[in-house]
């Protein structure tokens, strides 16, 4: 049988040599055995000879179980040597395992390590989504080729992305004000697919036509405009006879390029995460910003609590809290605006000293003033 490893451990010569002991121990000529199996056949004790001789590569579990029934004997006696059996690895994964080191074996051994780990984590990956999602068709169980290919397709994918996904960037940058945010990440699914089927190999144009006027079709359906569906097919294609003139639509991984990535595909970001990245910089760096100017302007007052001996709990926390109030008022119109005169001439008569009160708020605007400098400009998103 073809798909069958032709050593086994099994069925080695201990276990044969158990199986004999067995029947040894019962006093059991062959022909003996073979009637106690209820396989009196012309026949049948040639058959259990050559079990015990190894013969018989995978003899099915029906025999071996009349086997050990004749001689008075179970499983149990047979443990030692089936448990260390049964616990390896299925045959076709062991046989994938074996492909995709043979894939590697002109690497370093640090990377082939680096490589199979991640070869092993997609792979459980791959199962735990399956087991998480009862009621969708399992994922077949891979060939030893499929695995090869698995791993080589993963850093040809991410080649090809490189160039696609930067496109598809260019691309979405222009059309930001035509495309809610709640729709981006779909309008560049969709992009995605007018590129998987322009790689991909079709034995008929035709098809390959009919495949990208379904997706044309569904992406209008979902409401994407006529201009912009356009826009996205173009640029899959330019991604597309881009790799094509220069080659890398038949670029493949060597070793090389293997060890410099440490047996990781490279990772490419998608269009849409930059984009969501470049919006949330400006914000981010502003924030910064705002707590440096924040820290400074806290320090300042309280330094001023401290001298006039006024430290005592109650005390800093209105002022703390107040000057938390005026900040984002001066973030949003400034110091000098009536909105933070209003804040000013509300709160200070109910603190415990009016004119020391405005004389803090003089001192916070003076802070901020002094160190708004280091805000970026705001930018809206």
């Amino acid at each position: 049988m073809a798909h069958h490893s032709k050593t086994t451990f099994a069925f080695g010569p201990e276990f044969r040599a158990r199986l004999r002991q067995l029947r040894k121990r019962r006093g059991l000529t062959l022909r003996a055995l073979a009637v106690l199996m209820d396989r009196p056949v012309p026949g049948a004790h040639a058959q259990l000879a050559r079990l015990e001789r190894g013969k018989v590569k995978y003899p099915s579990i029906n025999m071996i179980v009349d086997y050990l029934r004749a001689c008075g004997a179970g499983f149990g006696d047979l443990l030692d040597l089936l448990n260390p059996y049964t616990s390896q690895r299925p045959v076709l994964k062991a046989k994938g395992d074996a492909a995709v080191a043979d894939l590697l074996k002109n690497l370093p051994k640090a990377e082939q390590r680096a490589m199979l780990r991640w070869e092993k984590k997609t792979t459980e990956k791959r199962e735990e989504l399956a087991a998480a999602r009862p009621g969708k068709k399992k994922p077949r169980v891979e060939t030893d080729r499929e695995r090869v290919f698995r791993v080589v397709w993963t850093f040809i994918h991410a080649n090809w992305n490189e160039v696609f996904e930067q496109k598809l960037y260019e691309t979405m940058l222009k059309l930001k004000d035509e495309v809610p945010r709640s729709e981006r990440r779909q309008a560049c699914e969709y992009a995605r697919r007018f590129f998987g089927i322009l790689t991909r190999y079709y034995q008929h144009e035709s098809r390959r036509k009919s495949a990208l006027e379904r997706v044309e079709r569904r992406a209008k359906e979902d409401g994407f405009s006529g201009r912009l569906v356009l826009a996205l097919l173009n640029t899959a294609s330019e991604a597309y006879c881009e790799l094509l003139d220069s080659g890398r639509l038949d670029w493949e991984p060597s070793p090389e390029e293997l060890i410099k990535r440490r047996g990781h595909a490279p990772r490419v970001l998608k269009a849409e995460t930059r984009l969501e990245t470049d919006e949330a910089k400006p914000v981010s760096e502003q924030n910064r910003a705002y707590g440096l100017i924040r820290a400074m302007v806290f320090m300042a007052v309280n330094e001023k609590l401290d001298e006039q001996k006024l430290d005592f709990y109650l005390v800093k926390r209105h002022y703390n809290g107040w000057v938390d109030r005026l900040l984002p008022i001066a973030l949003a119109h400034g110091t000098g605006s009536p909105e933070w005169q209003a804040e000013v001439d509300a709160t200070a008569p109910r603190l415990h000293d009016e004119t020391f009160a405005r004389a803090m708020a003089a001192l916070a605007a003076k802070t901020y003033d002094q160190w708004k400098v280091k805000l970026p400009p705001r930018s809206p998103i």
